[in-house]
């Protein structure tokens, strides 16, 4: 006589089905564990950049066609996290949606690897010519095109296409070796250092940020009675005070009776950098004074201070952080750094490798969260010692110093599509 064996209930078959997912699940996750969490936080990114996108564009409606404030035009500013810090405490260059909440957003998005204690969202935005919204997510893990929403922008600081634009300006006749420039706000004044002759000087272009407009000499001022090695040169944003490195250590400040012009000059203080920097071949600041970064030629790195007064060497100037720079084997002798408006790039003339490499910062001025982005831009058929660095206003035009070959200034088209 056979015996009928005993048939699965439904509930028994649910929970094999249960488990074999549980078990698959466990497996997939075990082949490749980043991979699959960066899936799922990019998915994220993915769904806060259009919430984001939609929320501005919402906003837009309900305001009569006005913007939030501070998005600019060409360059994706980073959006400041309003949960993390107070809207009086985002940096400057970042965008503050605080205005958003709770009418378009309920409450500012913050990225899956954004600090919780930081300014920086990792989500940025900007807008183009004709007013179209565009929303990045920065930090994509495994996804290899942009997270984004919104129309295709032609932005700046980009040096992964960055080119040549075969315009330059020779300067050797009024220079003899060429070691900094840079250009008052509006792009109509450049400045450059005269090693050899201690000078700074000064041109003016026909057209801003144009090489290939007409750049005539203006004036020069000596700074010999201070500095014996000028490197680099750079203004507070009127144009009132000036600041020359020099590379025996030091940094000289001067004051303009009016802004950019080198006709009326006078020396104003000095700080002493020996204790923590070999030999400063530039400085540049954050966008409200309040941080100094300098180059450091032999040491290989960037150095941060932070003024309790802006753009006052006379204030207490305390040290910050060192970043040393990365990014292949020849990275010796940094010439120049730059930063993208919003701190979250930051640029380095290399002198050794011929090129000028890119780091991102996850939150915008503080080099505690760089590291290199794998960009480079190769100048060596321009000039093979690059020396200062400067971009114009949205960063799609970046112009360097040439040193030994040409004494020269070039200009690069560093516009991307993002």
């Amino acid at each position: 006589m056979f015996k009928h064996s005993k048939a699965f209930t439904l509930l028994e078959i649910l929970l094999v089905v249960a488990a074999i997912g549980i078990l698959a699940a466990i497996v997939i996750v075990a082949i490749n564990p980043n991979e699959q969490l960066g899936k799922v936080r990019d998915s994220e990114r993915q769904s806060e950049v259009n919430t984001l996108y939609g929320a501005i564009q919402q906003y837009n409606i309900d305001n009569g066609g006005q913007w939030p404030d501070d998005i600019t035009t060409n360059e994706y500013r980073e959006i400041c996290d309003t949960e993390a810090v107070s809207s009086s405490d985002c940096l400057s260059g970042y965008v503050d949606l605080s205005a958003l909440v709770p009418k378009q957003l309920a409450a500012v998005p913050r990225g899956p690897q954004a600090s919780e204690s930081g300014p920086s969202t990792n989500y940025a935005v900007t807008q183009d010519e004709s007013g179209n919204v565009a929303v990045l997510a920065r930090g994509t893990e495994v996804q290899s095109s942009d997270i984004k929403a919104g129309s295709e922008m032609n932005v700046g600081y980009g040096l992964e296409n960055a080119s040549y634009t075969n315009q330059s300006k020779d300067i050797f006749s009024s220079s003899n070796r060429l070691t900094g420039v840079t250009f008052n706000t509006d792009g109509t004044k450049m400045f450059v250092v005269d090693e050899d002759n201690n000078k700074v000087e000064s041109y003016v272009l026909s057209s801003a940020y144009d090489l290939s407009s007409n750049v005539s000499f203006k004036r020069s001022f000596d700074v010999s009675t201070q500095s014996s090695l000028p490197t680099e040169v750079t203004f507070n944003p009127a144009g009132t005070s000036m600041f020359v490195t020099d590379r025996n250590g030091g940094i000289y400040s001067y004051n303009l009776t009016n802004g950019y012009d080198l006709s009326n000059v006078t020396y104003n203080t000095n700080k002493d950098l020996t204790s923590n920097v070999d030999q400063p071949t530039d400085v540049t600041f954050n966008g409200d004074g309040s941080k100094m970064f300098i180059a450091d030629r032999n040491s290989k790195a960037i150095h941060s201070y932070t003024l309790s007064s802006a753009y006052d060497l006379s204030s207490n100037v305390s040290f910050g952080h060192t970043f040393n720079l990365t990014g292949g084997t020849q990275i010796n002798n940094t010439e120049a750094v730059g930063f993208s408006n919003d701190g979250t790039r930051m640029f380095a003339s290399v002198d050794k490798s011929s090129s000028v490499k890119k780091y991102t910062l996850s939150t915008g001025w503080d080099l505690t969260t760089a590291s290199y982005s794998g960009s480079v831009l190769t100048v060596g058929s321009e000039d093979r010692s690059p020396r200062g660095i400067a971009f114009n206003g949205d960063g799609t035009k970046l112009f360097m110093a040439g040193f030994v070959d040409k004494n020269a200034v070039f200009q690069y088209d560093t516009s991307t599509q993002k």
